[in-house]
């Protein structure tokens, strides 16, 4: 196991559950019996048979705390249970120390037996044992609270952070993810002090560990070093991680004036595709009963979890279960990193009128009986029209979130008769595709075709592409830009744009047979799945 990353440990006081030691301390002992003037810290040290355990607080920089005014029960293993420990190992030596210490007096007659330790982490008094190491003196009275020692170490069960950042197999995962870890005042914790010279209040700061991947209130994947909450992830190992980056790394070719940046944006980016759909916000213990529709803290709807889970190795976390994938991951790419790009004509954000053109957008009634306005998405749509006659119409869309991979792109119109039944109205589109490519330059593809025709009746599905389309750059904007203030997504201008014009010539328009107008609902960008 390689040493841990030294994280800010916040600590959260559960008063009801805290209440009951407190409670049973006062039943426990008589009030009137002579209260010990030896610390806990100094009472441990003062025994030989705790005498590494002792070295351990002090190696952990919590010698100081457990001589302090501060309560706390200390249950302390011996000697030959800790002979194993390396004492240079100093992330692990604090992990076993804090799996060691919790707050308040906490005694084996507790009326609540779950007891939280100073890491979050719960155990309970069970018989004569205690988070199933057995206990050999209980209950010994500390000048600052309870000690009890014990024959055994309290087994370590690793939360979800943890088991990455401390096992060997799984250094990619971490090393990227820590790079994100950061320090942050909790404003709620703090206490105002005083102001300084400028008028600016000035805290008593509370520290918190923060990490914008798993912590951010809207973008985050969810607290996963958190002991409080339950999770379920898929963890990769190295070999994993590195089949999946060498999957997914394509499809985040991105261009910069400056290769290097365009290498970092696409590292980042892939790194965090692989990570997006890994964690679920509940205890799976059993994938293959899992029904279709798991939805990963991301937001993707998985369609198949047993096949997602397929192959990994099932193991215990404090805060939830592990599935160890050892080999591959096994994403499929159009529902999780790759997703289908809908793109609502009736946004106003990215749209872009032709010359000449006025747009009206369009607001169908839903009724359950309308077969046709059912299939309008959103029930809305929008009706392109010339100033005059002779004006084709065109509205131009910004595509946002495209990936260097290949789409079949698509368009769906909505005929007349949504709006007067008796309508008999057919137009021909035309489409101009932009995009750069990877030397940054912009290049457009037309596409026409006689056959881009309308329905008079019906919703018309126009396939736009006779092929799939290979972008040669993606256009993603990640979970990491939007969780930092600093970034404006308003600002952001979509590099690939759809333009859709009429198409129809003087005679056919003369004729009646066509109209200069068209009634636009959606436009799909169908990634391929591979």
């Amino acid at each position: 196991m390689k040493k841990n990353k030294i994280v800010c440990i916040a600590l959260t006081l559960l008063a009801a559950g805290l209440v009951s030691c407190s409670d049973e301390w006062n039943n426990h002992y008589d009030q009137s019996s002579q209260v010990p003037e030896t610390s806990l810290y100094e009472m441990v040290k003062a025994d030989p048979s705790l005498s590494t355990f002792a070295q351990m607080v002090k190696v952990a920089g919590y010698d100081e705390l457990l001589a302090s005014s501060q309560t706390f029960t200390v249950f302390a293993p011996s000697n030959e249970a800790l002979a194993d420990i390396d004492l240079e190992d100093v992330d692990a030596v604090k992990r076993i120390v804090l799996n060691h210490i919790s707050r308040f007096n906490c005694t084996s007659a507790a009326a609540d037996p779950s007891v939280k330790m100073y890491n979050g982490k719960r155990f309970n008094f069970e018989g004569a044992t205690f988070g199933g190491a057995e206990l050999d003196k209980v209950d010994i009275l500390a000048a600052n609270g309870v000690l009890h020692t014990l024959k055994e170490q309290i087994p370590y069960a690793y939360n979800l952070r943890e088991y990455i950042d401390t096992h060997d197999n799984t250094t990619k995962a971490s090393e990227f993810i820590a790079r994100f870890d950061e320090n942050i005042m909790d404003i709620e914790a703090s206490r105002p002090i005083g102001v300084d010279a400028n008028g600016a209040t000035v805290y008593d700061s509370v520290m918190i560990a923060y990490n914008p991947i798993f912590n951010h209130e809207i973008y985050g994947l969810g607290d996963i070093a958190s002991e409080d909450s339950t999770f379920t992830m898929i963890i990769p190992t190295d070999v994993a991680w590195q089949a999946a980056y060498d999957r997914i790394s394509p499809f985040f070719n991105v261009y910069n004036a400056d290769p290097a940046i365009a290498d970092s944006i696409k590292e980042v980016q892939t790194s965090l595709a692989i990570l997006s759909d890994l964690i679920y916000r509940q205890k799976i213990d059993d994938p293959a009963a899992v029904p279709a529709g798991l939805i990963s803290t991301s937001g993707s709807e998985i369609a198949d979890p047993a096949a997602l889970f397929a192959g990994t190795q099932p193991l215990d976390a404090s805060n939830g279960n592990i599935y160890l994938a050892n080999d591959n991951i096994n994403y499929d790419n159009v529902e999780t990193w790759n997703k289908l790009i809908e793109v609502e004509a009736e946004e106003q954000d990215g749209r872009t009128l032709g010359a000449g053109t006025t747009v009206y957008t369009r607001t169908v009634n839903a009724d359950p009986n309308d077969a046709l306005a059912n299939q309008i998405s959103e029930l809305q749509y929008i009706e392109a029209v010339g100033n005059t006659t002779s004006r084709q119409p065109g509205v131009t869309f910004a595509i946002p979130n495209v990936l260097s991979g290949e789409y079949d792109i698509y368009a769906a119109f909505v005929p007349a008769t949504i709006a007067d039944p008796l309508a008999n109205e057919q137009t021909r589109l035309q489409f101009t595709l932009s995009y750069i490519d990877a030397a940054g330059k912009k290049k457009t593809k037309a596409y026409k075709n006689n056959d881009f025709i309308t329905s008079a009746n019906e919703i018309t599905l126009i396939k736009i592409t006779d092929e799939p389309f290979q972008f040669p750059v993606s256009d993603f904007t990640d979970r990491l830009w939007l969780s930092d203030e600093t970034n404006i997504s308003a600002e952001r201008v979509a590099i690939t744009t759809l333009f859709v014009q009429t198409n129809v010539s003087n005679a056919e328009f003369n004729r009646n047979e066509l109209v200069r107008r068209f009634r636009i609902d959606q436009i799909l960008f169908v990634p391929v799945k591979k």
